[in-house]
């Protein structure tokens, strides 16, 4: 286990899935949420899902799990992003994206690896073939500048502020996210057909 903090932001308002929620969409028996949560706890012992108030049936499935949940009023990337990192205390916080069924607990671990070797450094994954993508750690001298964020770019404008040591991680993985049903049946057929 680390003392890398994991922040799951799970308040997106899928609205591309409508009337579907992407999060409760099922892998195998599991709901993506549930099953990325999983994924997370198995990396560190330090998790926060940031939900969305409103989201009662998202919070039903993840209710059990020993990770922290925190609630935010707003959608945007950056309300969650704040609401994670507020009152973070671990040394770095690694940002997770709810809705990318590819990143494993393996890939986490390659990238807390990283973080281990270059400690002040902003860490973020990139495709195989080096586009930039998620999940990003973020050494605690950022957690002003992640508390003061805006908008739904994310925290794009520190990494790009500041620069990042990008980590290569399997295939795509960095890179896909299921937001709209035909993302999901693109997804599930490349996954069936593996």
């Amino acid at each position: 286990m680390t003392d890398v903090a994991i922040i799951l932001l799970a308040a997106g308002a899928s609205n591309r899935m409508k009337p579907a929620d992407k999060l409760l969409e099922f892998i195998d028996g599991t709901p993506l949420i549930l099953r990325q949560l999983r994924r997370c706890c198995a990396a560190s012992g330090n998790v926060t899902v940031v939900l969305h108030a409103r989201d009662a049936k998202r919070r039903a499935w993840i209710t059990d799990s020993p990770a922290r949940i925190i609630t935010t009023p707003e959608r945007a990337m950056s309300a969650s992003l704040r609401a994670g990192i507020a009152g973070c205390t671990a040394p770095a916080a690694m940002v997770v994206l709810a809705d990318m069924p590819d990143i494993t607990t393996q890939d986490m671990e390659t990238l807390l690896a990283a973080h281990r070797a270059h400690p002040q450094d902003i860490i973020q994954a990139t495709t195989a073939d080096g586009r930039p993508g998620q999940p990003v750690i973020f050494p605690a001298k950022y957690y002003a500048d992640i508390a003061r964020l805006t908008g739904d770019a994310g925290a794009k404008p520190i990494v790009q502020a500041n620069g990042a040591r990008r980590i290569a991680l399997p295939d795509e993985h960095a890179i896909t996210d299921l937001d709209t049903p035909e993302d999901w049946a693109t997804w599930r057929a490349r996954v069936n057909e593996a």
